[in-house]
């Protein structure tokens, strides 16, 4: 009798001192990469991000990409790429992020962005200043990877690719100032993300 109330005693203390199956901890870090089309001649925009999570589903980080990759000035096939570099820091609000896999989890993002490289000249340097604001959803297929897709609006106070198409700064055959041209433009991304 003692035996066997030793080992009902036994039954009972091992479960409790073996570790608790953890609950899911909503990741710290996402990677990111992404490509897709963008508006007003920016042809394929494509790069990568990280988020960083400060709090719940409060994110920050940087993200850094290219549009007009491509395209071609005033459509000639003949002319150079009018290609963009974009870098941007982004706060982000991410819902349902302690769903562990096959979620939905919605978002919204914004933040300052810098335009730089050709065509980005205006008076005072190779650098726009600007914002972007967007939304999308992510869906993890695993605890480690899933997919996202996004809409994302670009703009900034001054004028852009007024060299690769001077048409559409032009005002009655002149060129005016302020340049009316690219003040915006917004793209649709398909991304693959990591945390």
């Amino acid at each position: 009798m003692n035996r066997l109330i030793a080992a009902a005693a036994l039954l009972m203390i091992v479960p409790a001192l073996a570790p608790a199956q953890d609950n899911f901890q909503p990741p710290r870090v996402l990677v990111y990469g992404f490509v897709g089309g963008a508006t007003h001649r920016m042809a394929l925009n494509a790069g990568f991000g990280t988020e960083f999570y400060l709090y719940k589903g409060l994110a920050i980080g940087p993200e850094f990409d290219a549009a007009g990759i491509g395209g071609r000035a005033n459509s000639n096939p003949n002319s150079n790429p009018n290609i963009i570099g974009l870098g941007s820091l982004d706060a982000s609000y991410h819902f349902f992020v302690k769903k562990r896999t096959g979620a939905f989890a919605p978002f919204v993002a914004g933040g300052y962005t810098a335009f730089f490289g050709q065509d980005t000249d205006t008076c005072c340097g190779n650098i726009q200043h600007g914002y972007n604001l967007g939304a999308g959803l992510d869906v993890m297929a695993t605890k480690y990877f899933g997919v996202r897709i996004d809409v994302r609006h670009y703009g900034h106070g001054g004028s852009i690719l007024w060299a690769s198409f001077p048409a559409d700064c032009l005002s009655g055959g002149e060129i005016v100032k302020p340049l009316p041209c690219q003040l915006s433009f917004t793209a649709i991304r398909f991304a693959l993300t990591f945390r």
